[in-house]
């Protein structure tokens, strides 16, 4: 008899995706809970927590707190090669998608990189939360430099697209780069995504130029809603 040295949780977590699949389970259906399959594979509850922790952040499954757990919903997909746009990511998924602002204004409160970058003591703030069916997944917090706007800002941001309100400032071409690093949110950030601070996040930090800088941008993921894809090739 061949043993399975393995570890114990990545077993479970193949045991998981085979019985959802076995069972031909659809998004919204639920799975048995944590002591069911502490039984079935006489293994602890840490283990069966670290299995779904993994398949949770693999966006194969959604813990409901209180309720139980359920296959998760099919991932929203950023492209790391090129500008994500949520509202078209977000209608591959669901019809059911909105943003709400929950900052527009000038200041002078910016981080000193902000500050440093723009070369400036005034900037305008801009933070998003992107929901889908209800269920916060990003929080965007964008600044841009404040003499891009003369005069009072509009009392209401009401763009679909940051770059439609770039374009309308009079911005027409972007260059920049974007870094993706592990996150531990800010207790303001984990009550907007709904989710436990000690949570592990991805962040998003974008820079873009014309010239000068234009835009500096972190997006914060909610785990387990995003799916990152790139394009590679190697000539061999």
């Amino acid at each position: 008899m061949k043993i399975d040295k393995r570890p114990r949780y990545v077993i479970v977590m193949e045991a998981v995706q085979n019985y959802i699949s076995n069972h031909q389970l659809q998004v919204g259906d639920k799975i048995p809970a944590e002591p069911e399959w502490m039984e079935e594979f006489h293994v602890s509850r840490a283990t069966v927590r670290q299995a779904m922790q993994e398949l949770e952040n693999a966006g194969v499954i959604e813990k409901k707190h209180g309720v139980g757990t359920f296959v998760a919903e099919e991932k929203l997909s950023i492209q790391m090669q090129g500008f994500f746009s949520f509202s078209e990511e977000a209608k591959k998924v669901s019809n059911n998608y909105e943003t709400k602002i929950l900052k527009f204004r000038r200041t002078l409160n910016a981080p000193k990189k902000v500050i440093d970058l723009f070369q400036s003591n005034e900037v305008i703030e801009l933070e998003r939360l992107r929901l889908i069916d209800g269920d916060p997944i990003l929080l965007e917090l964008t600044y841009i430099p404040g003499n891009l706007v003369k005069g009072r800002l509009p009392k209401e941001f009401k763009f679909e697209s940051l770059y439609d309100y770039l374009k309308s400032l009079g911005v027409k071409h972007l260059t920049g780069n974007e870094k993706l690093t592990p996150h531990n949110p800010t207790a303001y950030e984990a009550s907007k995504l709904k989710i436990d601070k000690q949570a592990m996040l991805l962040q998003f930090t974008r820079v873009l130029y014309e010239g000068n800088a234009i835009e500096y941008t972190t997006t914060i993921l909610k785990p387990g809603k995003i799916g990152i894809e790139t394009t590679i090739e190697r000539k061999l």
